[in-house]
């Protein structure tokens, strides 16, 4: 399927805010930066974004999309609910070390935007409450060994997966998300 002009700007603008807001930071990147190393003009950009909370707003837009489909990609080529819920351990493993250990870009987002931006602050709610969710149904879906209720044992999953992104993005290592894997192995 081709590409419509004004999707392949959008997708050139986005492309280029996701790499400059992840990299250097939301408040460390001007427009001026976006249109320069989106090789774009400016008129192009506030076609399609009015602000850079806006510009902000569509990139966790298009990331929580993106992310949804990692995810279900990841878990829909599993059979037992079980080793999908370990799978996502190894997925969220390989995602850090393709980012370079960087962390989470909804953490990194919202600790720069999503206080001052509510609508930026409810996409990221809205993508972790998702990832909660789609927890709780594999959770639900295995006859675990009920050392914990499964409402507790997917809250466990859940901080123990987030808390192993933030220790991967300070250590530089995946250790702690494999170490985690071990300690749900124990719950499952």
């Amino acid at each position: 399927m081709t590409k419509q002009r004004g999707q392949i700007v959008t997708d050139k603008i986005l492309d280029t805010a996701e790499r400059l807001f992840y990299g250097q930071g939301y408040n460390a990147t001007g427009i001026n930066q976006v249109i320069e190393e989106a090789d774009i003009a400016k008129a192009s950009l506030y076609k399609h974004f009015e602000s850079k909370a806006d510009l902000m707003l569509g990139y966790m837009q298009r990331y929580h999309q993106q992310w949804l489909s990692r995810i279900e990609t990841c878990i829909n080529q599993i059979a037992d609910p079980k080793e999908k819920i370990l799978a996502i351990f190894d997925h969220h493993a390989e995602r850090q070390k393709y980012r370079d250990f960087g962390g989470c870009p909804f953490i990194k987002a919202n600790n720069e935007a999503g206080s001052t931006d509510p609508r930026i602050q409810a996409e990221i709610q809205q993508a972790k409450q998702q990832f909660k969710d789609i927890l709780k149904q594999l959770v639900n879906q295995t006859n675990h060994k009920h050392i914990l209720s499964d409402a507790e044992l997917a809250e466990l999953i859940y901080l123990l997966i987030e808390g192993g992104v933030a220790a991967g993005s300070v250590f530089k290592q995946a250790t702690d998300l494999q170490n985690a894997k071990q300690i749900i192995q124990q719950f499952i």
